[in-house]
């Protein structure tokens, strides 16, 4: 093997990975939410996501004092100050209601978790078909 296939293999090696890394982030749905807490409280104050996303969480205030964002059900903990912005991530897997609070202010808000809604598949053979139509006379 020369220098030159050596290159030509470390560049198919990179190209095929990254697409192999491609695939499997396109398998898993992302959702990128953005919260600022202000002295009225979170806004958005409701987060509507649908099951089995992965949300990434992207947090920051507009206050002096220090607030936080805390997500017990998902274990997310994280610090909302003035002029930063932290990031926390956590997969819903399942529908329904969950709170996002902060013990220090007392402010709250919710995750609306809605149940992704399955196709509906049919087979052709189970279709009840409407019989020909024939004149009355026969």
């Amino acid at each position: 093997m020369n220098k030159g296939d050596g290159m030509k293999f470390a560049i198919l090696f990179i190209v095929f990975s990254s697409m192999a890394y491609a695939l499997t982030e396109r398998a898993k749905p992302r959702r990128e939410v953005s919260i600022i807490v202000t002295k009225e409280g979170y806004y958005p104050k409701t987060v509507s996501v649908f099951e089995g996303e992965q949300i990434k969480f992207y947090v920051t205030s507009t206050l002096e004092e220090p607030q936080c964002m805390i997500v017990e059900s998902h274990k997310v903990f994280l610090a909302a100050n003035k002029g930063k912005v932290s990031e926390g991530e956590a997969t819903f897997d399942k529908p329904g209601e969950f709170a996002f609070y902060c013990p220090s202010s007392k402010i709250d808000g919710k995750i609306v978790v809605m149940k992704k809604a399955q196709p509906k598949r049919e087979i052709a053979s189970d279709k009840n078909e409407p019989a020909p139509w024939t004149p009355k006379e026969y």
